[in-house]
């Protein structure tokens, strides 16, 4: 926990201009039962991206490198993004994190939207690709039509946005009938303290990064959400502290 202690600690702290710091055509699956037979395969290629400049590039690879040396080898790894609270940038930095790994040509990854009440990717017409919500759309123009052909993504279902929640259940199918071939699996889960279904989702990952915005986040909320991700049996192995505040150039602190 000290990690998260000292995440937070750098986020009360800090405050100025903002950035985060680590810091593969089918149908729509249809929710028959929990049964992974019943979920046909729906990972689509992604239409749009987020900015990735110098530092968040270092950050991701940095997050990258962390997250290997935690988990070991593994064929795969599922890791699992989540907020204590909405409005601290989760689906920013999980997409930051894949689209870096997908500019590794060996690497496959796959994100999976696990946020049913405000999703950030939708099946396009004729469910050809995903498509990414337009407000966390790049900045660059030149980003922002790309199809992604090394990242694919499982967009939330109708029937599970429907229902307002991703159960475990259903999580579990989707990774059944989807996970098979990529060696990253993305979770881009809802807040843990506003989406009852959050913790619990955080056990079917191996790990889980807790999101934390710069200035924004205080102790007894992080607090909080901590001690409920590890009361459902999640595996918290580290945070990312998104929006931080460069109160000096950035080159002196690559510095000191």
């Amino acid at each position: 926990m000290t990690r998260i202690f000292d995440a937070l600690k750098k986020a009360e702290e800090a405050r100025g201009t903002t950035s985060p710091v680590a810091v593969p055509v089918p149908a729509t699956a249809a929710w028959t039962s929990g049964r992974a037979a019943d979920v046909p395969r729906t990972a689509m290629p992604l239409l749009g991206a987020v900015d990735l400049d110098e530092e968040v590039m270092r950050a991701m690879s940095s997050l990258r490198v962390n997250l290997e040396a935690e988990l070991g080898a593994r064929q795969s790894r599922t890791i699992l993004f989540l907020a204590p609270q909405g409005g601290e940038g989760t689906s920013t930095v999980a997409l930051q994190f894949a689209q870096l790994l997908a500019r590794d040509a060996a690497a496959r990854p796959l994100l999976v939207d696990c946020n049913a009440r405000r999703p950030a990717f939708t099946a396009a017409e004729g469910q050809r690709c995903a498509v990414l919500d337009p407000r966390l759309v790049a900045r660059s123009p030149e980003a922002a039509g790309v199809v992604a052909s090394n990242l694919f993504v499982v967009p939330v279902s109708p029937e599970v946005r429907a229902a307002g929640l991703m159960t475990t259940s259903a999580l579990r199918a989707t990774l059944d009938a989807n996970a098979a071939g990529f060696d990253w699996v993305i979770l881009d889960a809802p807040p843990v303290l506003d989406s009852p279904d959050a913790a619990a989702l955080g056990a079917t990952a191996d790990g889980v990064i807790m999101v934390l915005q710069a200035g924004r986040t205080k102790r007894p909320v992080m607090t909080r959400a901590a001690d409920l991700l590890v009361k459902s049996g999640s595996r918290l192995v580290g945070t990312v502290l998104n929006r931080r505040v460069l109160e000096i150039p950035e080159f002196i602190y690559r510095r000191i």
